[in-house]
């Protein structure tokens, strides 16, 4: 097994004696960048739009039927978390692809081919009835969240714009801020199709 970056090793907690699991993404800054990759990314990602929009819909009733299952057995059914988890792997590289935080054009699918990234999510069966019964209600505040940290992000994303195509490189800073705010969106959606009942956190 190859290292695992610290921000992207599986995490796996118990609380009141369940197990709960969180997802951890992590991308590399590699010190050179395109910049005629980054000058034509809005372009370059269409593709991968048109696939990842078509893919979530059978996602989103994926997700209702989920639903109802941990609502009525108290566990997650695996064969769906994993075609969930499929789904959001391949979208947390597009997001970042899109979000200027690497050239690498994203394989479509779950399987990277080659991008500056690592994915990690462990399945947990086991979910709280209670807190999955409530979840779109109680993801309302993250998403409130999210809403400030997307507008920040979109300032930043605009930014490092302009310094790639000028200089040719991503500043860490601005890298590492994007980097926590991709980790952040990728974990509000895993809650809020209930493949976990880890409450997302900026930074965490």
């Amino acid at each position: 097994m190859g290292y695992i970056p610290d921000g992207c090793r599986p995490l796996l907690v118990k609380r009141k004696g369940i197990l709960m699991s969180a997802l951890s993404f992590s991308i590399e800054n590699l010190e050179k960048r395109s910049r005629l990759s980054t000058l034509f990314r809005l372009l370059l990602v269409i593709p991968h739009h048109i696939v990842l929009t078509a893919w979530q819909w059978l996602i989103q009733l994926l997700t209702f039927v989920q639903w109802w299952i941990i609502l009525f057995t108290g566990k997650r059914n695996e064969g769906i978390w994993r075609m969930q988890n499929s789904w959001l792997s391949y979208a947390a590289r597009v997001w970042s692809y899109y979000g200027l935080m690497f050239d690498k054009w994203p394989n479509i699918g779950s399987e990277p081919n080659g991008e500056p990234t690592t994915y990690s999510f462990e399945y947990v069966a086991k979910a709280n009835r209670l807190t999955n019964f409530f979840r779109f209600i109680m993801v309302i505040p993250a998403m409130i969240v999210a809403i400030f940290v997307l507008i920040g992000a979109e300032i930043v994303t605009a930014i490092s714009w302009f310094t790639i195509v000028i200089t040719g490189k991503h500043p860490q800073g601005m890298f590492n801020f994007l980097l926590k705010v991709h980790q952040f969106m990728a974990r509000v959606s895993s809650y809020s199709m209930m493949m976990t009942d880890t409450y997302p956190k900026f930074g965490a």
